[in-house]
């Protein structure tokens, strides 16, 4: 593979990359381009982080661009119009995503036109500031067991909120501790002494008028955090306090004022798979903001790198760190990750209107879940990574990797702990195989494991080195796919040898934890790859196809490589051929080399500030930075 700079056109390359936001970008770029402020509030303590995002915040919302009814009418362009507000700050983005979408958002599609039309002109105009009350001192991802109860009053009807243990203390609720006036609170509803399970219920904290918390509460902050110090995180809890019988969210479950309480879902169970839905396009935003962060650090680290000159043969110039392949082996093929990022996400939004369907909501909400943890996962991993790259440069607090990590952190655990998240996916891809395996039968599953065998044993397979080969879509995926269907196997046989023992099922589920997270590791990857295959397709132009086939080729390669040991154990892979496949990845990062940040910068769609080891002289930007006074030779 000759190294040389094909023809391609950046404007197409961007409309794949958006995919589905591209129609909408340019409407919401209009919007929110005039709303500029300080982006990134480095040098604030906590208290004045808080104050600061809540002005720019409330600045923002009365201008009217955001608005609830936009996540049901036309949810494309709210998304575009938060993609861009990422350029601005992530708490200010952060608390836009709590009050609109997690707290509007909830209103919205848990309560009836009676809350719509008293609420939503108020949140549009954040009037009033709402948080999302769900997770507990005691149970976040366990949504399920959440403690704090709501008894039905049939005299005053009223509920009646207690939150009658220290680990049923409501924790993590962003906007609440020093301007939330609102939530959803997330309790099991006690009703004629019966347990109903899961509902959501507004909730005033506050006095509209005096701002002081409302009597039969007790709220304090969360404290200091790693990251989004500019969200005032709350606890809160609950004493015999009182909320209106209307202020349950009753879409799907109501009391009626005879006191009848009426649901058409079959079971508690269904009533909280409903509510708990809504998770669904907070996890989805969560796939959008890392890839962006992380397109903003590879292109300071590429930066730095085409400047920042370090060794070198003697009498001879030092250098570029860029040319070096410990630099260029690990920055290409993580932009080839951060595009296949990028690709499934423009498939999971275009899937959107999948999560409505009762046929496909769970398929859907279990592979969104997978690239979520992905998602966050891979960014953190990442950042730390290309801070490194850049040395003592890149510990300065204004290189922004510090700071970008530590926004980042919270993406790994909130809206869904990736643990948990994967452990979802596979038992989903599990209930999908049993479904196959009724249908298919035992006769299904012998050619099925015949296919595996006769896949291994192969010496084609095994052996070949052709480069051609090699970097064929037909070899990735079907490599892809071996290591799932592999995987699914393997852990199958697993829980049935334990279940054989004695075990019960959560035993052996416990006990095969370790092959139930690569079962999800697996097949999201997978899914990236065949996203990547699906956005690829759709561009027109024959040279940006070849340029984005290429990179989706180094991510496919790079991935199969991280995982030898797994191929290598499989008998899929010699010892020759993994050789061989290294080799092909050192060449497609050389023919990517000349052009690849260019491509990736040029094909962005999103503007951020330039940062001083970012900009076009890091030296003469740090100095300014810092207080260097200008240079001026003596000689």
């Amino acid at each position: 593979m000759n190294s040389f700079k094909p023809l391609y056109d950046t404007e197409e390359i961007k409309k794949v990359r958006l995919g589905p936001f591209y129609k909408y970008y340019p409407d919401a770029e209009k919007e929110v381009k005039h709303l500029e402020y300080d982006s990134f509030l480095l040098d604030m303590n906590s208290n004045e982080k808080k104050i600061k995002t809540h002005e720019i915040a409330m600045k923002i919302a009365q201008t009217g661009v955001l608005r609830v009814e936009e996540l049901r009418d036309q949810p494309l362009l709210f998304l575009s119009k938060l993609m861009n507000l990422i350029k601005l700050d992530m708490n200010v983005l952060a608390k836009f995503v709590i009050h609109y979408q997690l707290f509007g958002g909830t209103i919205l599609e848990l309560g009836t036109e009676y809350h719509h039309k008293i609420y939503f002109d108020d949140i549009n105009k954040m009037k009033i500031v709402g948080g999302f009350a769900m997770t507990e001192m005691g149970h976040g991802s366990n949504v399920r067991n959440i403690e704090t109860i709501a008894r039905y009053d049939f005299q005053t009807q009223e509920f009646v909120i207690d939150s009658p243990t220290p680990s049923s203390t409501k924790f993590w609720i962003g906007n609440t501790s020093r301007y939330g006036t609102h939530v959803v609170l997330f309790c099991r509803l006690i009703f004629n002494n019966e347990d109903k399970g899961v509902h959501g219920i507004i909730v005033n904290i506050r006095d509209m008028e005096t701002k002081e918390i409302r009597p039969g509460i007790e709220l304090g902050d969360c404290g200091p955090k790693i990251g989004w110090n500019g969200i005032d995180n709350a606890w809160i809890r609950f004493s015999n306090f009182r909320a209106p019988r209307l202020n349950l969210l009753s879409r799907f479950a109501s009391i009626t004022e005879s006191g009848e309480y009426i649901t058409k879902l079959s079971s508690p169970g269904k009533l909280f798979q409903i509510t708990i839905s809504q998770l669904v396009m907070g996890r989805m935003l969560y796939i959008v903001g890392p890839p962006a962060y992380l397109n903003v650090a590879i292109k300071n680290t590429f930066r730095y790198a085409m400047q920042r000159r370090q060794f070198g043969e003697k009498e001879k110039p030092e250098e570029l760190l860029i040319n070096y392949p410990t630099h260029y082996q690990t920055l290409i093929p993580m932009i080839s990750n951060v595009f296949a990022l990028e690709f499934s996400r423009n498939v999971i939004v275009e899937r959107f209107p999948e999560s409505k369907m009762p046929d496909k909501a769970d398929s859907y909400n279990a592979i969104i879940g997978g690239v979520k943890a992905t998602v966050a996962e891979y960014a953190i991993q990442s950042i730390s990574k290309l801070r490194t790259m850049c040395g003592g440069n890149g510990f300065s607090a204004y290189s922004l990797f510090g700071y970008m990590r530590d926004e980042l952190e919270v993406f790994q655990t909130a809206e869904g702990d990736g643990t948990v998240l994967f452990q979802q996916l596979t038992k989903h891809l599990l209930v999908e195989y049993r479904k196959w395996y009724k249908k298919e039968g035992v006769k299904g599953y012998i050619i099925k494991e015949v296919q595996s065998f006769l896949d291994t044993s192969n010496p084609y397979y095994t052996h070949s080195r052709s480069i051609p080969y090699l970097i064929s879509d037909e070899f990735h995926l079907h490599a892809f796919v071996f290591r799932f269907e592999k995987q699914r196997s393997i852990l199958i046989t697993k829980l049935s040898l334990l279940k054989s023992k004695g075990l019960t099922f959560t035993q052996s589920w416990n006990e095969s934890l370790l092959d139930i997270q690569k079962l999800a590791r697996y097949y999201t990857q997978l899914f990236c790859l065949e996203s990547s295959y699906l956005c690829v397709k759709k561009c027109v132009d024959p040279g940006s196809r070849s340029v984005l086939s290429n990179i989706v080729k180094l991510y496919a390669l790079t991935n199969i490589e991280n995982d030898f040991g797994f191929y290598r154990n499989a008998n899929f892979l010699s010892a020759g051929k993994a050789l061989a496949i290294s080799d092909a990845i050192r060449d497609l990062c050389v023919q990517l080399k000349p052009f690849i940040f260019e491509l990736m910068e040029e094909s962005f769609g999103l503007t951020f500030p330039d940062v001083p080891i970012g900009s076009t002289s890091y030296i003469k930007n740090m100095s300014e930075r810092v207080g260097i006074p200008p240079y001026s030779s003596k000689l």
